[in-house]
């Protein structure tokens, strides 16, 4: 079993991603929220090739996790 962490996007969208990458995915969340769009277009397309396979497609509901208890 591998840790994960389940987290929304600025918009809304849940992933559930590995947990050692947390950090990498709120600071491009944030970066994409800025007005400079050359920036946004350079976090966006590698948050997307990063995260975009961990989205969910709608609630979170929609994965299946399992825990250890």
């Amino acid at each position: 079993m591998e840790r994960v962490y389940c987290v929304q996007d600025q918009d809304g969208h849940w992933y559930v991603i590995p947990y050692e990458m947390r950090e990498e995915f709120f600071e491009l969340d944030e970066k994409m929220g800025i007005e400079n769009q050359v920036e946004f277009e350079e976090a966006d397309e590698k948050f997307n090739s990063l995260f975009s396979h961990y989205r969910t497609g709608g609630d979170l509901n929609l994965v299946a996790l399992y825990a250890k208890i």
